[in-house]
C-alpha cells in the first residue's frame, strides 16, 4: 500500500509539471471590449450601399458606426448603434438600429421618379471573427422604415403601364462585409 501511494504522489507530480507545457500563453481575445475600432468594405444598407463601414466600440457590446457607399443613384450613408451578444469565442449577434439611406427607386426614362429614401433601419447581424488579429465578417438582415412619401413614389411606378418594372423592392435588405481589426 505504501508503494502504491508513492507511485500515486510521483504520478501527481509529474503531471503538475507537465500541465504548463501544455497550458497557453496567449489569452483568447475579447472581441467585444471596449475601444475596438473597426473598418470594413462591404455591401447593404449599413455600408451606404457598396461601400465602406467604420465601427467603434466605446463600451463593451456596444459598437457605433458609420457607413459610406454608393447606392446606385448617388452617394448613400447611414450612422447607428449595434449591441453585441457573444454566443461564443467567434460569433456574436447584433440587434442593430440605424438611420440614413434605406431605398433607391431609379426609373430609366422617367427621371422625374427617381428618389433615395432615409429613414430608420433597424435589423440583426452576426459578426464571425476570424484569424489570430479578430477581423470579422459581417452578414445580416435589415428591414428598413421607408417613407411614405418614397413608397407612395414606388406605388405610382409600378401602376404606371408606360413603365416596366424589373426590379421590386423588398421589404428587408441584406448586408455582408469584411472588416479589419485597425487597433
Amino acid at each position: 500500500m505504501n508503494i502504491f501511494f508513492k507511485k500515486l504522489s510521483l504520478g501527481f507530480l509529474f503531471m503538475t509539471m507537465a500541465l504548463p507545457a501544455f497550458a497557453q500563453d496567449t489569452p483568447t481575445p475579447s472581441y467585444n471590449d471596449p475601444n475596438k475600432v473597426y473598418m470594413g468594405l462591404g455591401f447593404g444598407l449599413d455600408y451606404g450601399g457598396l461601400g465602406a463601414k467604420i465601427e467603434y466600440l466605446p463600451v463593451k457590446n456596444i459598437g457605433l458606426f458609420a457607413g459610406l457607399g454608393y447606392n446606385l443613384a448617388e452617394a448613400g450613408w447611414n450612422i447607428g448603434a449595434s449591441y453585441k451578444i457573444k454566443t461564443s469565442e467567434r460569433l456574436s449577434i447584433n440587434p442593430t438600429a440605424f438611420y440614413g439611406y434605406n431605398g433607391v427607386l431609379k426609373v430609366d426614362g422617367a427621371s422625374e421618379f427617381d428618389m433615395v429614401s432615409y429613414g430608420v433601419t433597424f435589423g440583426v447581424n452576426f459578426d464571425i471573427y476570424v484569424g489570430k488579429k479578430g477581423n470579422k465578417i459581417t452578414a445580416g438582415l435589415n428591414v428598413p422604415i421607408r417613407s411614405q412619401k418614397f413608397n407612395d413614389n414606388y406605388d405610382a411606378v409600378k401602376n404606371n403601364p408606360l413603365i416596366k418594372m424589373d426590379n421590386e423592392i423588398l421589404p428587408i435588405a441584406i448586408g455582408v462585409g469584411y472588416n479589419w481589426r485597425l487597433n
